[in-house]
């Protein structure tokens, strides 16, 4: 039962909520067009133990080498010509931080830990003296840190937590991060098509495009589909940017000869476009294989299980009687199968809290 009301909650919470910025401030088209055109970055970084100052040359060195990997420059004179300004702050012992001053965005990745209070760095950006609101953070627990030994004991206080801490900030890619923030798109594409790039910084690179998509990305998302490069992944980077990409989505969907992953994932795009958009087109595609798949399931081997669980979760948030009796009528289908599987009991599941949402909805 605990478990049912959590998916009717996650299932709230698809069909209410959209991807957003998550922006913090509201940004104006002259701000939007100085950070579409940032280019040369002045750097700043700050190491604080529990007794002062510690070095931050090897901190401002790895910031340093993350920028100019993606083609920034890189500055660390505040007199010399910069577009932006970034800050990190690392501390050996984190201060009691409280609320951001423009929202909520706890949810967002690697955001500020209230909560924490043990090592950690802070990364913000200043366009023009002014903070627009973006802030990470990266920290390392001390379970993490090895015990001293004498010869590190004789070094300054906070040393190695900042090494450890070095070593966090090396392996957040906050620079293509802010390629996104600042809507440098062109960037972001050239990356993902790069031959150099790691599979570690294309997956974050489709991630940050189904986040806030752009339409420039389209052909090459296209393109990785074709080639079956992260398909899944670019599949849900292509279905951010809406209507649009429909018929791409529908043809990925209906083309029998991709496998059912790939299919499945271009369902949940669908499903996307349909709760956010409420195309009836999309609905209309979504009933029509939803109708089709009911009719004709006899046993487990008519079922194509991923696709079908898509299917049902995006068609979940349509209130209207014809499809809540196809939902019914699935129920009833799948519940006289006798299959103990793992995706017959994940199909079940989507079933009966989309068939519980649309119930109340009924009402």
């Amino acid at each position: 039962m605990i478990r049912m009301m959590v998916h009717l909650v996650l299932l709230l919470v698809l069909v209410l909520s959209t991807d957003s910025w998550a922006r913090r401030i509201y940004i104006s088209p002259e701000q939007k067009t100085q950070l579409s055109g940032i280019h040369t970055i002045f750097v700043s970084a700050l190491a604080l133990t529990e007794k002062g100052y510690a070095p931050s040359d090897h901190i401002l060195s790895v910031v340093r080498h993350q920028f100019e990997d993606v083609g920034f420059r890189v500055v660390t004179d505040a007199a010399q010509l910069h577009d932006v300004e970034f800050h990190v702050l690392c501390e050996e012992r984190k201060r009691e931080q409280g609320t951001t001053r423009y929202g909520g965005d706890a949810e967002l990745t690697n955001a500020p830990d209230r909560l924490w209070h043990g090592p950690a760095c802070q990364l913000s950006y200043l366009l023009q003296g002014k903070d627009l609101g973006w802030i990470k953070e990266v920290h390392v627990s001390p379970d993490e840190i090895p015990l001293m030994t004498g010869e590190v004991q004789a070094s300054p206080e906070g040393v190695s937590v900042f090494d450890h801490l070095t070593h966090a900030l090396e392996h957040l890619d906050f620079p293509v991060m802010l390629l996104s923030e600042w809507g440098q798109t062109h960037r972001l594409v050239a990356l993902l098509t790069a031959p150099e790039t790691t599979p570690a910084r294309q997956l974050l690179i489709l991630d940050l495009l189904r986040q806030f998509p752009s339409a420039e990305a389209l052909p090459h998302l296209l393109k990785l589909i074709q080639e079956r490069q992260y398909p899944d992944e670019a599949i849900g980077a292509l279905s951010g940017l809406g209507r649009e990409v429909v018929p791409h989505l529908f043809q990925i969907f209906d083309n029998k000869d991709n496998s059912l992953s790939i299919r499945a994932s271009a369902a949940k795009g669908l499903g996307r476009i349909c709760r956010t958009a409420g195309d009836p087109e999309v609905t209309a595609m979504l009933r029509e294989y939803l109708t089709h798949a009911v009719s004709r399931i006899r046993s487990s081997s008519d079922i194509e299980f991923p696709v079908l669980i898509e299917v049902v979760w995006g068609i979940g948030s349509i209130h209207h009687k014809p499809t809540f009796q196809l939902i019914d009528a699935l129920q009833n289908r799948i519940w006289t199968i006798y299959d103990n599987s793992t995706e017959m009991k994940k199909l079940r599941e989507a079933v009966s809290v989309v068939y519980r949402f649309m119930e109340v909805n009924q009402l």
